[in-house]
């Protein structure tokens, strides 16, 4: 699967139309599916909106240290990149294996509680806006490499809120957020987080195929399974 506009394509008349208004006014994605991290990272890659030629300004979230790798990004100037790593471990791993050129690289803001965490990400999303004089629609992408770690730490409903608010500052200025949280559909969480987004995003392997399939909304509009692009 291969599509120009940053995600998958679809075979149901109105999905395009709809996933088209979502991406012009704003979008909240989640991200399921319990398979491989080089999956993950490929599905990742596509809503940072690496496969078009427009420039982005991307905040990368490392919540455990692996998933987000700043070389996998073409461009890595400090102007169109901010990336925070939250807790002790991450941070330790990030310092020493984000990247091989300290001289390109965009500092990694460390944060260790969920309240600066979500400060860190309000403040790289004001950054940009000051730098551009105003963000255009799908300029700005948002991407959390895990929910399972907050999860663990927070709980759901001090989650849940921080979501609530991440989304609506992300929507505000029609940016993208997307949130990776690697368990099955049917898992008792994700009926829980799946009101706070606008779609939501299935992970599958069949047959050594990668595969995905967007659910908008509420659900009605869904791309069906599609085979994912292998980066």
């Amino acid at each position: 699967m291969h599509s120009g506009t940053d995600c998958a394509g679809t075979k149901e008349d109105g999905f395009s139309e709809e996933l088209s208004q979502l991406k012009r006014q704003g979008a909240g994605v989640l991200v399921v599916g319990s398979v491989r991290p080089s999956q993950r990272r490929n599905a990742c890659h596509r809503l940072m909106g690496c496969e078009t030629e427009r420039v982005r300004r991307r905040i990368l979230v490392s919540t455990t240290g692996g998933p987000h790798r700043v070389s996998r990004f073409d461009d890595q100037r400090s102007e169109t990149l901010s990336v925070i790593s939250y807790d002790a471990q991450a941070r330790s791993v990030a310092a020493s294996s984000i990247g091989a050129d300290p001289s390109i690289e965009p500092e990694t803001i460390e944060v260790d509680t969920l309240i600066d965490l979500g400060m860190a990400i309000s403040s790289a999303i004001e950054s940009f806006e000051t730098e551009t004089n105003g963000l255009e629609p799908a300029e700005l992408r948002v991407g959390i490499d895990s929910l399972l770690p907050l999860l663990e730490e927070y709980g759901r409903q001090r989650v849940f809120k921080f979501l609530h608010l991440i989304n609506g500052r992300t929507k505000h200025i029609g940016g993208m957020s997307h949130y990776q949280l690697p368990v099955e559909r049917d898992a008792r969480i994700v009926p829980t987080l799946s009101p706070l987004f606008d779609i939501v995003v299935e992970l599958r392997e069949r047959n050594g195929d990668s595969q995905e399939r967007w659910l908008i909304g509420d659900r009605t509009h869904s791309s069906g399974w599609l085979s994912a692009d292998q980066n």
